[in-house]
């Protein structure tokens, strides 16, 4: 366990920032945020810096939760002064392995770990996080990688976390976009939805989605766990490897469509369960969706 005078820096207080953060404080360690946002530094609970530079000149370790890569670029030349980096950022292949050149090139050591879950999931404990990494670094910020994400799958070199991360979201989105589908489909044939729901969990169908965001789908509860918007940014990710890589994703595709659409009805900030409004039949009657 790190000592409590030990700080961590926390670049990025959004959803998954704070959430890891909190992990963090909960553990005893002391944290040091910072976010480019003042209101979100201002609702942050625990201390914050005015600038990032500030943070890297007090912490040795600075955990990045920034919403796409380029923000993370942004950042690196005021790191000086930290030692290692950890980077939950969802970011393409070719984009983490250019910001681990570039670390290098500061003197900073980078530990890829972008986390496969939701903010909640995060605090609650059940998140997973995938690391890749020098082994060095990966081992002098294993007491806290270990309170920031118990559930750690190590994947082999920088890059291959993104990869693995990005696959994982392509099963995860179209799941949920299945289960949206469903849901719209049995509330269009007249069944009650919370007992469909409930059948469905018992059903050969089941996926941890209904569990997590099927009852969010029934309430139309799109207080954000994970918003919608990132969704969307990690979908269009998805889609640049698979052009890269000359692959065909048929349903990722549509799914990624029904986002846009949802984002158009719900906004940007909803939750990702908000899908399902892009299906519902009120709009598919008002010939909404796509």
């Amino acid at each position: 366990m790190m000592a409590a005078r030990t700080p961590v820096g926390m670049i990025g207080l959004g959803l998954m920032g704070t959430a890891l953060a909190t992990r963090l404080i909960d553990a005893g360690v002391a944290v040091i945020g910072f976010d480019i946002d003042p209101a979100k530094r201002s609702a942050f609970g625990g201390e914050t810096a005015d600038s990032v530079e500030l943070v890297a000149a007090r912490c040795r370790i600075i955990v990045i939760a920034v919403f796409k890569a380029s923000q993370v670029e942004a950042l690196l030349g005021e790191l000086r002064g930290a030692d290692i980096i950890i980077c939950t950022t969802t970011c393409a292949p070719d984009e983490i392995t250019d910001i681990a050149g570039h670390t290098s090139a500061l003197g900073l050591r980078l530990v890829e770990a972008p986390i496969s879950g939701t903010s909640s999931e995060l605090r609650e404990g059940s998140a997973v996080a995938l690391v890749a990494g020098r082994a060095d670094a990966i081992d002098a910020v294993g007491p806290v990688l270990d309170i920031l994400c118990p559930r750690q799958t190590r994947v082999a070199r920088i890059g291959d976390a993104a990869r693995t991360k990005l696959a994982i979201n392509l099963i995860l989105q179209n799941n949920r976009a299945a289960l949206a589908e469903g849901l719209a489909f049995a509330e269009s044939m007249g069944l009650d939805a919370v007992a469909f729901l409930r059948a469905a969990r018992e059903s050969a169908a089941y996926s941890h989605v209904m569990d997590t965001k099927g009852e969010k789908m029934l309430k139309r509860d799109f207080a954000p766990q994970s918003r919608i918007a990132q969704t969307l940014k990690d979908a269009e990710l998805i889609l640049e490897q698979a052009l890269l890589h000359r692959q065909h994703l048929p349903m990722t595709l549509l799914q990624t469509s029904l986002l846009r659409v949802a984002i158009t009805l719900a906004g940007p900030d909803a939750d990702s369960a908000a899908i399902i409004e892009a299906i519902r039949p009120s709009r598919v009657a008002n010939g909404a969706a796509p």
